[in-house]
């Protein structure tokens, strides 16, 4: 796993990458996959691997490291680039953010 604390290109979260198994929804159809979180912060991911159009949205599910319960979100297709997506997390809930901003800030 990787910290990531540059703040830069007008970020304000913190980032961590590391490698979970993510289910991927997009139009009713779920896929899962072993793929790898760059740049994972309260506010969205670049997920290795992935792809769809931009503005596309996706219904994500995934674990943290050491975790046992997934964080559910549905998110949007901001960029893609190198063979990945970046999303922004559109609907987490208060717990899963409170889970997610522990794990990050932990991992820093």
């Amino acid at each position: 796993m990787l910290a990531d604390t540059r703040m830069e290109q007008g970020r304000v979260h913190r980032r961590v990458s590391f490698r979970t198994e993510v289910w991927r929804g997009e139009d009713g159809i779920f896929t899962r996959g072993n793929e790898r979180f760059g740049d994972l912060s309260v506010g969205g991911a670049f997920i290795q691997g992935a792809s769809t159009s931009v503005g596309g949205i996706l219904n994500l599910r995934f674990k943290l490291p050491g975790g046992n319960e997934f964080i559910t979100c549905t998110a949007i297709a901001r960029h893609t680039r190198g063979g990945g997506l970046g999303v922004e997390f559109l609907d987490l809930s208060p717990d899963n953010l409170r889970r997610l901003a522990a794990f990050v800030n932990a991992s820093s």
